[in-house]
C-alpha cells in the first residue's frame, strides 16, 4: 500500500505579520496627519481673500473652511455654526437660470422654504446681482448671485446658519458681500 505524502507545513504567520504590520502603520499615519493637519485656518484682519474671481475682506473672526473650499473655484467661511460659501464658475446660458436651479434644489432638495421674491441688490463696489432668503425648522439663511457678462462668470454667494445669531452674522455677511469685487486675478 501506498503511504500518503506528508505535506511540509510552512510558516504562515510572517508574512500575516508583516500585512499587518503594514496596514497599522498606513492606518496610524493616517490618523496622526488627521489630527496634525487643521480643517480650519485663521484669516488675517483686514486682508482680502480670493474665490476664484471674486475677493473680499471677511470679517473679524471668521475662519477658512479648508475641506470645504477648493482653489479657484469657492471658499467656505465659517464662525460658529454660520457659514458664508462663495463659488465661482463659468456662466452659461440666461442669467436667472442658475437662480431658480438653486431655489429648486433648496426646495425640493434640501426641503427649505423661499422667504418672499427674489430682489435686486448692488453693493458700494457696483456689484449687482440678484437675492432672496431661505429657512427651514433649524436654518435660514440668504442667496446672492452675480452674473459677469462680460467676463462670462457667475458668482453665487450662499449664507446660512442657526437661528441663534443671525441678525448680527448676517450683517458681517452682508459686510463681506459689500467689499466683494470681481478683480481677482484668475
Amino acid at each position: 500500500m501506498h503511504e500518503p505524502s506528508r505535506r511540509i507545513p510552512y510558516r504562515t504567520w510572517p508574512g500575516a505579520l508583516a500585512v499587518l504590520l503594514a496596514i497599522a502603520a498606513y492606518v496610524g499615519g493616517l490618523t496622526f496627519w488627521n489630527r496634525h493637519t487643521p480643517g480650519n485656518r485663521p484669516l488675517p484682519v483686514g486682508q482680502t481673500v480670493d474665490a476664484g474671481q471674486a475677493r473680499f475682506v471677511p470679517a473679524e473672526g471668521w475662519e477658512m473652511d479648508v475641506s470645504r473650499s477648493k482653489a479657484g473655484q469657492s471658499l467656505m467661511l465659517f464662525k460658529g455654526s454660520h457659514k458664508f460659501l462663495v463659488t465661482t464658475q463659468p456662466w452659461a446660458g440666461g442669467p436667472d437660470g442658475s437662480l431658480l436651479r438653486q431655489q429648486r434644489l433648496m426646495e425640493r432638495g434640501q426641503r427649505l422654504r423661499i422667504d418672499g421674491d427674489v430682489s435686486d441688490f448692488v453693493t458700494s463696489w457696483g456689484l449687482q446681482g440678484k437675492t432672496f432668503a431661505y429657512y427651514g425648522s433649524k436654518l435660514a439663511g440668504r442667496f446672492w448671485q452675480v452674473v459677469d457678462l462680460q467676463r462670462k462668470s457667475l458668482v453665487q454667494i450662499d449664507f446660512y446658519g442657526a437661528n441663534e445669531g443671525m441678525d448680527d452674522a448676517l450683517t458681517e455677511a452682508r459686510g463681506m458681500l459689500d467689499s466683494m469685487d470681481l478683480e481677482a486675478a484668475q
